[in-house]
């Protein structure tokens, strides 16, 4: 787990100042790796890299890490089965001169190319540079785990771990992405390729991108597609499989040669990979927060689950006044804008761990692989309701909203109207508008020079339509599957995971995330995860079989978050007022957004009519982020 950041310059190459500047840039994530600096450069290139030392402590292992005279490499993440790829790669023959996961991925892309990347079982991304064929190659692992920034211009290529590295570069004049902004708000964080700035892109989980003299071209290198390629298995027979190869990726993922510990919530994830981590490794530690608030503190089943391993959990404790004390600091390292409260969650609890670990596996990824989220359980209604008359859809929404409203987790306000703002709808919108912050009218009225098509339910290719179709005939869940992975995964879960953790310079490691571990589970048929109300029923059961109580095995989802939608309301308040009230909203959001519109938002947030949390909180975050870099502009 580290930080890297690259330059490849076309023509004539890069000059000193150009030099000095990607050395500073690299810099900027020292959080990511405390442990050491190291850069490399030629006429054209430029590679740095910031060390958390995991595999391997001695300098021998340092990045960017040099193949002979030939390869150079440098990358954020681990190789969990390097061990294995290693001795096969001597029994071919190659020869190895440190004990670090580092060299065996140089390695395996010297032996076997870019086939070499389908042979790993990790989260990475990283850059190799070919100095005979003068070739550069950026990969990112399957499901995005480890992130990558680019941007491609006349010139060359920049890319780097963080968004911030690319930013500090004086020599480019970056402009806010106005539509990528609009998408934000909908959906509380920027999916897929999209980012804040204009012309700075995410490369796409299990892609890769080539970088020649004078060119740059995106492949795709993986994919798994829930449904293909079904396995013909009993349920004994898949919950069986399951349990080898779910064992196995903890066992791997606990390979370092530093302290190691687990999130532990007291849910279905991540007491199962507690219990996992247990068998191979007793000594495991485990790390949960808890709430002032009853309803959404998990502490009690997370002790139940720590009491039946028999592991002693220390926790920290998240209340308003310790947020109200940090929110400031939260918001001036932020990376990029990002709704998720999650975030919030995930960096008090890796600084109340990083001085015990240096690595924490969590369950990241078991509600995207077993259908684990609330929508899953609508899917066989909305076969029915998208056939809906608009009149009658209208109808049942306004119904939903003489429904009582809550601050709690999930209420059944909150969540019906969230569920009926699907229909009627273009299928390729229905996943994004079940999980937009706001109903597409009303974000037509908060941001009326977006023009009321891009909002449009109905419209293909506007906020809402970003995975496109595979063609591929998939039932309702296997296409829910598909967007959850590819779009929520990688820049909703695994985005806070990687950024509120490295913060504290603490790994994050997801068993769940293994990739023969994906793409068995998308083989699997649909009922071994979603059974009527049922979801994650093979989780369930993989519980069961261990012994735990139903306060555990039956427990419903709860989010990994705290009571937001409550704070803003009481210590909070105070951002709420400041977003509404000081004028310089218009300003920082390039005059997109609708002051009349947002003062409806939030008094009907306040006055407790609707749950309106989440747009709201979209917009303090951007806020925050947006005073830090004034200069910018909207292209």
């Amino acid at each position: 787990m580290c930080g890297i950041f690259g330059w490849v310059r076309f023509g004539d190459g890069l000059a000193a100042g150009e030099i000095e500047c990607a050395r500073a840039a690299t810099k900027t994530m020292v959080h990511r790796g405390p442990d050491g600096f190291g850069e490399w450069t030629d006429r054209h290139v430029y590679l740095g890299h910031q060390r958390l030392s995991i595999l391997d402590l001695t300098d021998a292992a340092a990045q960017p890490f040099l193949g002979g005279d030939r390869y150079v490499l440098a990358f954020n993440g681990e190789i969990y089965n390097y061990i294995e790829l290693r001795q096969e790669l001597e029994r071919e023959g190659r020869t190895f001169h440190t004990d670090s996961d580092t060299e065996v991925l140089l390695h395996v892309l010297a032996a076997w190319g870019v086939n070499g990347l389908r042979r790993l079982d990790g989260m990475f991304a990283g850059a190799l540079h070919d100095r005979e064929t003068g070739e550069h190659l950026l990969f990112r692992d399957p499901l995005g785990q480890k992130p990558l920034y680019v941007h491609i211009y006349d010139g060359g290529v920049v890319f780097g771990s963080e968004l911030r590295s690319l930013l500090s570069l004086p020599q480019f004049r970056w402009q806010l992405d106005r539509q990528a902004f609009r998408q934000f708000l909908a959906h509380s964080y920027y999916p897929r390729r999209s980012t804040p700035i204009a012309g700075v892109e995410k490369l796409l989980p299990g892609c890769l991108l080539r970088i020649g003299r004078q060119t740059a071209h995106h492949e795709r290198w993986w994919e798994s597609t829930p449904g293909a390629d079904p396995l013909d298995l009993s349920f004994a027979e898949a919950r069986s499989e399951f349990e080898k190869l779910f064992d196995r990726s903890c066992r791997i993922s606990m390979r370092s040669d530093v302290p190691v510990g687990v999130f532990l919530s007291g849910g279905i994830d991540s007491t199962l990979v507690l219990d996992s981590c247990h068998d191979a490794a007793p000594a495991v530690q485990a790390f949960s927060v808890s709430m002032a608030e009853a309803d959404y503190d998990e502490s009690a089943k997370a002790a139940v689950a720590a009491a039946q391993i028999g592991v002693a959990a220390r926790s920290v404790l998240l209340d308003e006044g310790a947020l109200h004390a940090s929110f400031t600091e939260l918001m001036e390292v932020l990376d990029e804008p990002h709704g998720d409260p999650g975030y919030v969650n995930t960096y008090f609890l890796a600084q109340a761990c990083r001085p015990h670990i240096t690595v924490a596996l969590a369950g990241d990824g078991a509600d995207e692989l077993f259908a684990g989220y609330a929508p899953f359980a609508g899917v066989a209604a909305a076969s029915v309701l998208r056939h809906l008359p608009a009149p009658v859809a209208a109808a049942a929404r306004a119904a939903a909203g003489f429904l009582p409203a809550t601050d709690g987790y999930l209420g059944l306000q909150f969540k019906a109207l969230a569920y009926l703002q699907g229909f009627p709808s273009h299928p390729s919108n229905r996943h994004g508008l079940w999980l937009s912050s706001l109903p597409p009218e009303a974000l037509s009225r908060l941001l009326p020079k977006a023009g009321d098509a891009f909002f449009d339910p109905m419209r293909p290719g506007g906020a809402f339509d970003v995975l496109e179709a595979d063609g591929r005939p998939a039932s309702g869940i296997q296409k829910m599957l598909r967007y959850y992975q590819n779009v929520f995964l990688p820049e909703f879960v695994c985005h806070h995971t990687d950024r509120a953790a490295m913060l504290h310079s603490l790994e994050v490691r997801a068993p769940f995330l293994s990739a023969p571990l994906i793409e068995f589970a998308n083989r699997l048929p649909d009922s071994v995860k979603a059974q009527g109300s049922v979801l994650k029923r093979m989780l369930r059961e993989s519980l069961r079989e261990r012994g735990y109580p139903a306060q555990i095995v039956d427990q419903r989802k709860q989010g990994f978050t705290f009571p937001l939608a409550r704070w803003l309301k009481r210590r909070l308040r105070g951002l709420v007022d400041e977003l509404v009230a000081t004028g310089d909203l218009e300003h920082l959001t390039g005059g997109e957004i609708s002051m009349p519109a947002l003062r409806r938002i939030t008094e009907l947030h306040m006055s407790g009519r609707r749950n309106y949390y989440r747009i709201i909180y979209n917009l303090i975050v951007f806020r925050a982020w947006r005073q830090r870099y004034a200069n910018l502009d909207f292209q």
